[in-house]
């Protein structure tokens, strides 16, 4: 009896110290905590970029979605009613222009066309961007706009218009995300 109360009091010592221990392992100093949940923020950061990335590339290979302007050459521009809408073969651009030269009942240009030579590059490496280029053929214009695109990661996108058209800065979008009044061509 002597023996077994013995063992179980020294079981029970050692199981205490070996709990102990264990608990000043996992005990972490309030640095180490927050460098722990810096690198965890860091790296869901780095997760959701990367999916939305995937996004991007999808969408750019689809045809199907929106780049927002928000600065056309050095004049920034509402997003609402400046935009470049794709849905697989139609095309719709739309640029404020000042009241006086308004073709869509907004205040501005639009151009409804259908989309010709579509060109999707993905990216060669992970920092590199997405290339889009395209040609529109109009509705009501038999001219035809040759249309670059470049998207970044995180959704920046610079647009080119072949022809002269300043460069134009904006933000690459699925459609159901954009924002955006689209005007009516007024020439119908």
């Amino acid at each position: 009896m002597k023996y077994t109360a013995t063992i179980l009091l020294l079981g029970v010592f050692l199981m205490t110290s070996l709990f102990s221990n264990a608990q000043e392992d996992v005990k972490l100093t309030e640095k180490q905590q927050r460098n722990a949940e810096k690198e965890k923020s860091k790296k869901e950061k780095e997760e959701k970029e990367d999916a939305q990335w995937l996004v991007f590339q999808k969408l750019a290979e689809e045809q199907t979605y929106v780049v927002q302007f928000d600065k056309i050459g050095v004049h920034l521009v509402s997003r609402r009613l400046n935009f470049l809408y794709t849905n697989g073969e139609d095309v719709v651009i739309q640029i404020e222009t000042s009241t006086y030269a308004s073709e869509n009942g907004l205040g501005g240009k639009t151009i409804s066309g259908t989309i010709s030579n579509y060109k999707y590059s993905p990216p060669k490496k992970k920092n590199k961007p997405i290339f889009i280029n395209f040609d529109i053929t109009s509705k009501f214009n038999q001219k035809n706009y040759n249309i670059s695109i470049s998207v970044y990661s995180g959704g920046t996108a610079l647009i080119s218009f072949g022809g002269g058209v300043s460069q134009i800065n904006g933000t690459f979008l699925p459609i159901e995300d954009a924002s955006i009044n689209m005007g009516v061509d007024m020439r119908n």
